[in-house]
């Protein structure tokens, strides 16, 4: 068993993945017990959501893990990794007792009001707060967060990202949804159509969105640049993976119009933020209908840009 932490600790639980709006509301109650008492603010992090791991998905994150952590250290000191499979197996009242109370030194727990924990989930708020009460543990439940009457949560969120409705999920999440990866070499059919494309490698447990054009907001390094993401199978060429193909119009910081050299950026982490999606993927008859269309999509991206002010809400690399 890791290190016990050494000050008494202000605590939350969960996976925590896409640091939603949600989540927002149980770290910032988190935040002001801390103050009050004095104590520590550890997130106790699940690595993948639980659900999905019993399930057997691989593939459905909202965020990296890594930059999920560096979110959830905008709002507390530690956050302590963990894996499902490391306590799967111990019951409601051992996961309270030795990985809360002894582990984390907790002396407060601020947790969702549907908060399960334990083996076989058996373990909710009552329960938790009936094994604290002998220890003078303070358990506080927040109310879930509502947006259009339903609760804010990674499952919802998840959802419109399958349907590609990012929009929506923007609102829940409190920011674009995002997608990271590493810019690599790819077949260079995007220059030769004249539209070159950075090809993103996406992380293998990061949910994708459903294939089609969206119209995004890309940054790597100390540049960004507003652009169009593919993200499909490319049925013209009958093509049997998936890819994520960035065309970026242009480097904001600099203002530079035209078409950004692709090369420069290999083997650079890109940050891909999705704005909206202007289409569905579709296989087109030849070459020739495929770069009209890219045209037309363009030149619909831009005519949006020129619309709508700074972006919000944008992760820093």
């Amino acid at each position: 068993m890791a290190k016990t932490i050494e000050q008494r600790a202000a605590v939350t639980i969960g996976t925590f993945d896409g640091v939603h709006r949600g989540h927002q509301a149980i770290l910032a109650r988190l935040g002001e017990i801390a103050r009050t008492e004095g104590l520590k603010r550890v997130a106790y992090a699940f690595v993948f959501p639980p659900r999905l791991a019993v399930k057997g998905e691989t593939r459905g994150l909202l965020l990296p893990e890594e930059t999920k952590v560096g979110l959830l250290e905008r709002y507390v000191e530690r956050v302590e990794r963990a894996r499902f499979k490391e306590v799967a197996h111990i019951s409601a009242q051992e996961f309270v007792t030795q990985i809360l109370l002894q582990k984390l030194q907790a002396r407060a727990i601020v947790v969702g009001e549907g908060f399960r924990f334990g083996r076989d989930r058996s373990g909710d708020v009552a329960l938790l707060r009936e094994i604290c009460s002998g220890g003078s543990v303070e358990v506080i439940a927040v109310p879930p967060f509502i947006v259009g009457g339903k609760p804010v949560s990674s499952t919802r969120i998840r959802g419109l990202i399958r349907e590609g409705n990012v929009s929506e999920a923007s609102t829940l999440l409190g920011r674009p949804p995002l997608l990271v990866g590493k810019v690599t070499t790819g077949d260079r059919l995007g220059s030769e159509l004249g539209y070159p494309t950075a090809n993103l490698s996406v992380d293998q447990s990061v949910l994708l969105p459903k294939d089609g054009i969206y119209l995004v907001h890309a940054s790597w390094d100390t540049s960004r640049s507003p652009g169009l993401l593919y993200v499909g199978k490319r049925p013209t060429l009958r093509g049997s993976e998936h890819r994520c193909e960035v065309h970026l119009f242009a480097r904001s910081d600099t203002g530079e119009e035209g078409h950004l050299a692709v090369g420069e950026l290999y083997g650079r982490t890109m940050h891909v933020h999705l704005q909206r999606k202007l289409r569905e993927d579709r296989r087109f008859a030849n070459l020739s209908q495929l770069q009209d269309q890219i045209g037309r999509d363009i030149q619909l991206a831009r005519s949006m840009l020129a619309q709508e002010n700074r972006p919000q809400g944008l992760i820093a690399t």
